[in-house]
């Protein structure tokens, strides 16, 4: 195995990400367990009280998902899950082979659920561990029933302990997604000046779009719909700083002749691209606090110096440096008036009136750029299900082997001696995830977590024999843990969920120290079992990159031709599907970049589909080329003009370049040569000498000067998007 992959996974391992650290949900489901607990202790029902919060754990856990409506929903889907699984894993454990066909049944069916994303993981994930450790009880139906209800009650308790505080919040999830997103996009656009070729995480824009579509129930409509808005003003935003980017490079590798007059122009750009981060940097804070953002009058001067400098220079320059400035010009003047919506939007998002009247609609605003899909119908689900029904599919191929590990894993644990044997399937269906990387982590830090904190716990506990009061006090310390780390680190994690688990048996009598090493024991043959299920029926990564990198030049083959098809008729460009197709290959990209990423932390392996020269590097060289392509698209997208005169020979190269782009997503999938295909370069070629020609065929006499900013635009950019696309022609011919 590669040493990197190994040290990566170490990493991961122990690694805590503070901008995870869920601090607020912690102290809510602390609460959400304390309550049954408390109220069981005082009743003279303690064990009541821990049926009840072991559902509110249940559901306190998966309220990391979602936003609002969303996270109920999900909520109260694990609840559910957990408190049937709950029954049955009580009342058909009586017999061995019984509680290993429903131990395999449940985890194929949470296995194939990673199909719907991580909400539905969760949900199958709690309803599997429900009917595990259930399975060591041997109750009648009537006393199953009742625990499975008590379980379903801590779980709704939880549920409306997030919905009764919708009142008293402001808005508190859209406001965290806007100013993270926000922040990003002005880091983003002050690294233009010392890497004008970068772009834009493109999950930062995807992921607020999510975070904002399920908006807060019981908020101000209009609030509302203002960080809608401020999603697509963002998108915007990075739009137009993609444009502004490309006249920056094209600024850096401008005509030796003309270096110094080139770099007083970068300079000059430089301060406007500073002062538009500056303002992003304001907003965030507006943002972050809840309140209207405060006046601009410092960076809007500085703006306006920057702008009047780059005016002077425009005044004096000619050839393409007068182009390439006055397109700069342009680029910032939308830019401008993009801040001016972003304060507005902000605004109205704190709930205070904004000061300029011009301010759009919110509720129209976004229309502007579209919005994560809509969620799909319960048939679409089926035919998702149905579709991956087959062993091509990853998903299934998970759902077979968490079945296989997990009935083997209940078999094992009926045939030791030992008590508590439900901890070794649970440590299975924990450990065992669809990709390399996550399951090792994961085996590393569970089992390194769960020796710890269960023999730590169980030791203690079985020293200090605490009454109900203490373990009380214990268990809610512990949830919060559990809650606040979950995403942050796992190991902390799995140091505090063993120890918990541990504390809330010890409500049923104390444990004898014994106990600490039959759980030690449990836990490190589950975490083994599930990642040799894992290295012996392995899903590598490395086998889905060629389809991730197909899918992703598809995608931006559609909307690079779309875009040159606009440019070719402008007035009868259709720019909202434009943003539509650009958003998909947005997605597209980010896809293949976590694909190629997990594929690196994986074990060595030169080999994919037979292709023998088709490694890591290889697809990096690939995302590399894609992104030179998508940095001239934006800058196409983004100097869009709404009139001019149509230009024919951009539809052939259109026809061309995605024929092209095409061609190399068949041999990316197929692994067939990617032969003939059509002659970009001299089409563009002959695109470029057709604007630089006058309307008799005649060379121009008057040079780049007699050109405009829209056809040096066009030039430029096609340049490079066929450029780009002979570096994957190439690369494609390599790997094939």
């Amino acid at each position: 195995m590669r040493s990197d992959a190994w040290s990566a996974v170490a990493r991961d391992a122990v690694r805590l990400d503070r901008s995870k650290l869920a601090l607020v949900p912690a102290a809510r489901c602390a609460a959400g367990i304390a309550v049954p607990l408390v109220v069981g202790e005082l009743s003279g029902h303690i064990l009541v009280g821990v049926g009840a919060a072991i559902g509110a754990l249940t559901a306190g856990v998966a309220s990391l998902q979602g936003a609002y409506r969303d996270r109920v929903k999900i909520m109260a889907a694990a609840a559910v899950a957990f408190a049937l699984s709950a029954f049955v894993g009580a009342t058909a454990s009586r017999v061995v082979g019984v509680d290993v066909v429903v131990t395999a049944i449940w985890a194929f069916a949470a296995g194939l659920l990673v199909v719907f994303g991580q909400p539905a993981t969760v949900v199958g994930l709690q309803a599997v561990i429900g009917l595990v450790i259930f399975s060591q009880f041997h109750f009648g139906a009537w006393q199953a029933a009742s625990n499975a209800l008590w379980a379903l009650a801590g779980g709704a308790l939880q549920v409306l302990l997030v919905a009764v505080i919708w009142p008293l919040q402001k808005f508190p999830v859209e406001r965290k997604a806007t100013a993270g997103a926000y922040h990003l996009l002005a880091n983003y656009v002050r690294g233009l000046v010392d890497d004008p070729g970068s772009l834009l995480d493109p999950k930062v824009i995807d992921d607020l779009r999510a975070a904002v579509s399920d908006t807060q129930p019981l908020g101000d409509p209009a609030a509302a719909a203002a960080f809608q808005a401020l999603a697509g003003e963002a998108d915007r935003i990075r739009l137009e700083a993609a444009g502004i980017a490309r006249v920056r490079a094209q600024l850096d590798s401008g005509a030796p002749s003309q270096a110094d007059a080139y770099l007083s122009a970068a300079r000059r750009l430089d301060a406007a691209i500073v002062a538009t981060a500056d303002a992003l940097d304001v907003a965030v804070e507006a943002q972050r606090s809840g309140r209207r953002m405060p006046d601009l009058s410092g960076e809007r001067s500085e703006f306006r110096t920057s702008m009047d400098n780059l005016r002077s220079a425009v005044s004096t320059a000619e050839g393409q440096e007068l182009i390439l400035l006055t397109q700069a010009l342009g680029g910032l003047g939308a830019l401008a008036g993009r801040l001016r919506s972003v304060a507005q939007l902000t605004a109205v998002a704190a709930g205070a009136e904004p000061s300029d009247s011009t301010l759009p609609s919110p509720g129209l605003a976004t229309q502007v750029a579209p919005g994560p899909p809509r969620a799909e119908s319960a048939r679409s689900h089926l035919e998702s299900v149905r579709a991956n029904l087959t062993f091509r599919s990853e998903a299934f191929r998970h759902a077979v082997r968490v079945a296989g590990a997990m009935a083997v894993a209940v078999g094992l644990s009926h045939l030791f001696a030992f008590g508590h044997g439900y901890w070794l399937p649970m440590t299975v269906m924990i450990v065992l995830k669809p990709d390399f990387a996550s399951t090792f982590t994961r085996g590393l830090a569970r089992s390194t977590g769960t020796v710890l904190g269960a023999g730590l716990a169980t030791l203690v506990l079985a020293g200090l024999r605490p009454p109900h009061a203490v373990l009380i006090v214990f268990t809610v310390a512990l949830y919060a843990v559990c809650v606040a780390t979950l995403l942050a680190n796992y190991a902390i994690y799995s140091v505090a969920i063993a120890s918990l688990v541990v504390v809330l048996l010890a409500f049923t009598g104390a444990p004898a120290a014994s106990l600490a090493l039959d759980r030690a024991f449990y836990t490190v043959l589950g975490a083994a079992l599930a990642l040799a299920a894992y290295t012996l029926w392995p899903t590598w990564e490395r086998r889905r990159v060629p389809e991730r990198l197909a899918d992703l030049v598809e995608a931006d083959g559609r909307y690079g031709a779309a875009l040159l098809r606009a440019w070719a008729e402008p007035v009868d460009a259709d720019r909202a599907a434009l943003d539509r197709l650009r958003v998909a290959a947005r997605l597209a990209r980010s896809n293949a970049e976590a694909s190629v990423t997990r594929w690196r932390n994986e074990p060595d392996g030169r080999r994919t589909r037979g292709r023998e020269r088709f490694d890591v590097d290889t697809a990096q060289e690939i995302l590399v080329a894609v992104r030179r392509y998508v940095w001239a698209a934006l800058a196409l997208h983004s100097q869009l003009p709404e009139a001019g005169p149509t230009r024919p020979d951009l539809r052939e190269l259109a026809d061309q370049i995605r024929a092209t782009l095409v061609a190399v997503a068949d041999s990316l999938r197929s692994g067939a040569p990617l032969g003939a295909h059509p002659p970009i370069r001299a089409t563009q070629a002959a695109l470029a000498e057709s604007l630089t020609s006058y309307a008799d065929g005649s060379p121009r006499t008057d040079g780049v000067s007699g050109l405009t900013q829209l056809e040096t635009i066009v030039i430029s950019e096609t340049d490079l998007m066929v450029d780009a696309v002979d570096t994957l022609t190439t690369l494609g011919d390599a790997v094939l």
